[in-house]
């Protein structure tokens, strides 16, 4: 395994054991098994190791939503339900997500937001196209309506930003739902996919 890997995968176990906020490169190193030096072969700080864990954790999740898209013959409106279902279930470690909320971590949290938002809005993007195509939707905006879209997921919808009532929650999907069917010009409840699973 290549020795980058089991460093972000030392740094993950010591998220899961709750040592990450107080360990060390130190003790970072230790757990992989590696000199210290060895770590700072591939990493100048303790922070960029984390960076570097953020981003591969998002990156599997990214590359899990594009997969099950690529691999759909759904239409459209299949494929928006599919990739935000995916989106919505997939998995942070807790101990991870609770760090990234901290304040002084908002650096590291906007960072890793901003690339959920710039590449699912891409992989959005087109099967808005798709759907101009099938005469499902009418738009002159494909990626902006991704990159809006993936705003709602990403930010306003983040438990760890803005602690929403299961109520609260359903009402914003339902707003949403209305936006897009009227911005899209998508037929009736072609979006209550958005929150009738909730």
């Amino acid at each position: 395994m290549d020795k980058k890997e089991i460093i972000l995968d030392a740094l993950r176990e010591l998220f899961k054991e709750g040592k990450a906020g107080t360990a060390s490169v130190s003790d970072i190193a230790k757990k992989a098994g590696i000199a210290k030096g060895g770590l700072y072969y591939y990493f100048r700080s303790k922070e960029e190791v984390l960076d570097a864990l953020v981003m591969r954790e998002y990156e599997d999740i990214i590359q899990a939503c594009k997969e099950l898209v690529e691999q759909s013959n759904g239409n459209a409106l299949q494929k928006l339900a599919l990739l935000l279902k995916t989106y919505r279930n997939s998995y942070v470690d807790t101990s991870l997500d609770e760090y990234l909320h901290m304040p002084q971590n908002a650096a590291i949290h906007q960072k890793s937001l901003a690339q959920i938002l710039s590449s699912l809005s891409q992989i959005i993007s087109r099967i808005i196209e798709q759907g101009i195509e099938e005469n499902t939707f009418i738009c002159e905006y494909p990626q902006e309506y991704a990159e809006i879209l993936m705003s709602v997921f990403t930010f306003l919808l983040d438990p760890g930003i803005f602690p929403w009532t299961a109520e609260q929650y359903v009402m914003k999907l339902k707003a949403l739902a209305d936006m897009l069917e009227k911005g899209l010009r998508a037929p009736k409840d072609s979006f209550a996919f958005l929150y009738s699973n909730n």
